[in-house]
């Protein structure tokens, strides 16, 4: 007898929370609109050519074949690599 009941008390309450989450499932959520990005060319073309000039400045650091044979701590110039490092950094911040 006990088995009964408790086994109708599961049923009840199977088919209370069933009908809940049907309930739910019918129920529609409207998708939020994305709006498109916009793209500033202004902006990235300046980004651009602060980055071009950069890369311009990091390849004058690297030094010849033949200046590294007279000098060969010439071969790693930090220095000059951050020097336009720094200047792309300020010239990225103007844009």
């Amino acid at each position: 007898m006990k088995r009964i009941v408790l086994a109708a008390l599961v049923l009840v309450t199977c088919i209370a929370f069933a009908t809940e989450l049907f309930a739910q499932a019918s129920q529609t959520v409207n998708p939020v609109p994305i709006t498109p990005p916009t793209i500033n060319t202004t902006t990235l073309t300046c980004q651009v050519n602060c980055d071009t000039q950069a890369m311009n400045c990091q390849n004058s650091c690297i030094p010849t074949t033949a200046a590294v044979a007279a000098n060969p701590a010439a071969a790693g110039s930090s220095a000059c690599n951050l020097s336009c490092t720094t200047q792309q950094l300020v010239c990225k911040q103007r844009c």
